[in-house]
C-alpha cells in the first residue's frame, strides 16, 4: 500500500517517511538552465507550490550538502545534479498566514513573516553573521528597512570573507494576503501595493539587491497575477512562467501516474478503469497551455480520494475535501472585484446556460483601469474555477474543468442569486440537485431551480441575467440548455 504524502509539503518529510513521491525534479534543471533567474510560477490552490519551494529549498540550500544524497538521489535531478546543487544560501518567505482584518493587522502581519523568513536565514547561517546583526535587522519596524539591514549584513560577510556564494530568494503564495485585501477591502489593497505603499518598498528592496550581487536568483509562486504588476513594478526584471508551454506539467499529476497511485491503495486490475473514469470526471481537466498533450489532475484532490479509497476500499460519502472547498469557498467573495458584482455574476450564468465562456486571458492585471469582464473570467481560469477548452482568435473558450468544479461554482451562484430573492434554501433543496449534477450529471433538477429563483427577482435584477423577465421565457431557454445538455450526455 502506497505512503501517500496528502497533506505533506515538507519534502525533508516526504523522503525521510518515505512518502510517494511523483517525481518532478527534472524541472530544477529545466528552470536552471533558462535565460532568467528571477522567476514567477502561478497555479490554483492546493496544487503542490508550497512542495516544490521546499523541494528547491533543499536542493540549493548549502546546509543540505551533507544528506544530498538521502534528499535526492532517488530521483532525476540527484542522479545527474547541476553544478549549483547546495550551493546557495536560501532566503524563504511564506506570506499565507496574514491577517488582513485592518490595515493594522495587515502591515503587522507582513511585517511579521518577513521577521519569521529573515531569522530562519539568520539561524540557518549564523557563524556567517555578527552578534549584533540579529538585533539590529529583527528589530526594524517595517518589511523594507527589515530586509534591506539582513542583505546589508549579507554583503559585508561577502565582501570581508571573500564569499562567491549569493542567496536565492524563495517566496511561497506571494499573492494570498493581497487576495483576501481586494475581496475584501479594495481600497486598502491599492493603498498597499501603490508607489508608497509597504509591499512594494518591499519589492523595491529586492530588486535593489539583485542589482547588488547578493540575490542572484527568485522563485516566487502564487494563485493568481492579480497582484503581479501592482506589487512588482518596483521590480519589472522577473519573467512569468505560469502560461510557458514548457512547464505546464511542472505541478499537477498525469493519467497515467493517477492510475498508478490507485493501483497502490488496492484498486483492483479489473476495477481500475471504472474507477479512473470516474476520477478523471471529478478530478481532471486542467490546462494551463491550450496545445498540452494532456490536461492534469490537481494532487490535492486525488491524494484526497486516494486516501479515502485506501482507508475504506470504496469512494469517500463526499468528492470534494473540505479544506480545498474552504479554499474554493473562498472565490465568491472575489464577485465584488472591481465593484463589478452584478457582471462577475453574469458570466456563471453564462457558465450555468452555456457550459462556456469566451475571454482573452489578461497576464498582468491592473487597477489603474476598469476591471473588465476578461479580467473577471481570467482570475476564474488562474483560481481553477475554469480552464481552457480551446484557443479562438485571440483568446480561448474556456468551462469548468471537472464535475467538483461545476459543483462549487453553481453553488456560488444558486447561493448569490438566493440572496436577491424571497426563496428559501432548504424549500428548494439546492445541496441535493448540486450533488445531482456533481455525481450523476443531471443539470435538469438544478436548471429548474434556477429558473424558478431568477423569476422571482425583479426585473432590474434579471436584465443582469440575460435579460429573461418573462417567467414562461425563461423557463424555456433554461429547459432548452437541458435538453441540449441530456442529448451531449447521451
Amino acid at each position: 500500500m502506497l505512503k501517500l504524502p496528502y497533506g505533506v509539503s515538507d519534502f525533508t518529510i516526504l523522503t525521510a517517511d518515505h512518502y510517494y513521491f511523483v517525481d518532478r525534479t527534472d524541472y530544477i534543471a529545466k528552470l536552471e538552465g533558462l535565460d532568467e533567474r528571477y522567476l514567477f510560477f502561478l497555479r490554483p490552490r492546493r496544487f503542490g507550490k508550497t512542495l516544490f519551494i521546499s523541494l528547491l529549498h533543499q536542493y540549493y540550500g548549502l546546509e543540505y550538502a551533507g544528506v544530498f544524497q538521502d534528499l535526492f538521489g532517488q530521483y532525476l535531478i540527484g542522479q545527474a545534479p547541476t553544478a549549483r546543487a547546495n550551493d546557495y544560501f536560501v532566503l524563504r518567505f511564506d506570506f499565507s498566514r496574514i491577517d488582513t482584518r485592518t490595515t493594522d493587522q495587515t502591515f503587522a502581519g507582513f511585517l511579521e513573516n518577513v521577521r519569521y523568513g529573515v531569522s530562519a536565514f539568520l539561524t540557518t547561517y549564523h557563524d556567517r553573521f555578527q552578534p549584533d546583526d540579529w538585533d539590529y535587522i529583527l528589530t526594524a519596524t517595517a518589511p523594507n528597512i527589515m530586509i534591506n539591514r539582513c542583505f546589508e549584513r549579507f554583503k559585508h560577510f561577502q565582501i570581508s570573507q571573500r564569499a562567491t556564494q549569493r542567496i536565492y530568494l524563495l517566496i511561497d503564495e506571494y499573492d494570498h494576503f493581497a487576495n483576501e485585501l481586494l475581496a475584501f477591502r479594495y481600497t486598502a489593497f491599492k493603498d498597499h501595493v501603490s508607489r508608497n505603499g509597504f509591499v512594494r518598498k518591499f519589492y523595491e528592496s529586492i530588486k535593489t539587491a539583485t542589482a547588488e550581487g547578493v540575490v542572484d536568483r527568485l522563485f516566487v509562486t502564487g494563485v493568481a497575477p492579480l497582484t503581479l504588476d501592482s506589487l512588482t513594478s518596483g521590480f519589472n526584471i522577473g519573467a512569468n512562467l505560469t502560461l510557458d508551454h514548457r512547464f505546464n506539467g511542472m505541478l499537477g499529476f498525469t493519467q497515467p501516474e493517477v492510475a498508478t497511485i490507485l493501483r497502490g491503495v488496492g484498486v483492483t486490475d479489473e476495477r481500475l478503469p471504472t474507477v479512473l473514469a470516474d476520477v478523471q470526471q471529478w478530478y481532471n481537466g486542467y490546462l494551463f497551455y491550450h496545445r498540452a498533450p494532456e490536461r492534469l489532475y490537481n494532487p490535492d484532490m486525488v491524494l484526497y480520494f486516494a486516501k479515502e479509497y485506501a482507508s475504506r476500499g470504496e469512494y469517500p460519502d463526499k468528492l470534494l475535501d473540505i479544506n480545498i472547498a474552504s479554499d474554493y469557498g473562498k472565490v465568491r467573495r472575489m464577485f465584488g472585484v472591481g465593484e463589478q458584482e452584478r457582471q462577475n455574476l453574469v458570466v456563471l450564468d453564462e457558465l450555468i446556460t452555456q457550459g462556456r465562456v469566451g475571454a482573452v486571458l489578461t497576464q498582468q492585471f491592473s487597477f489603474e483601469k476598469i476591471f473588465t469582464r476578461d479580467d473577471f473570467i481570467s482570475l476564474l481560469f488562474y483560481m481553477g474555477i475554469v480552464t481552457i477548452k480551446a484557443a479562438q482568435l485571440d483568446g480561448y473558450l474556456f468551462e469548468a474543468p471537472n464535475y467538483v468544479i461545476k459543483q462549487l461554482y453553481y453553488d456560488f451562484f444558486a447561493q448569490a442569486v438566493l440572496a436577491k430573492s424571497d426563496l428559501v434554501d432548504d424549500e428548494l433543496r439546492l445541496r441535493d440537485r448540486i450533488i445531482k449534477l456533481a455525481q450523476e450529471n443531471e443539470i435538469r433538477p438544478l436548471i429548474e431551480v434556477v429558473a424558478a429563483i431568477l423569476c422571482q427577482l425583479s426585473n432590474r435584477d434579471a436584465v443582469g441575467f440575460d435579460g429573461k423577465v418573462c417567467e414562461s421565457d425563461l423557463h424555456r431557454a433554461l429547459l432548452h440548455h437541458a435538453d441540449l445538455h441530456d442529448s451531449q450526455r447521451i
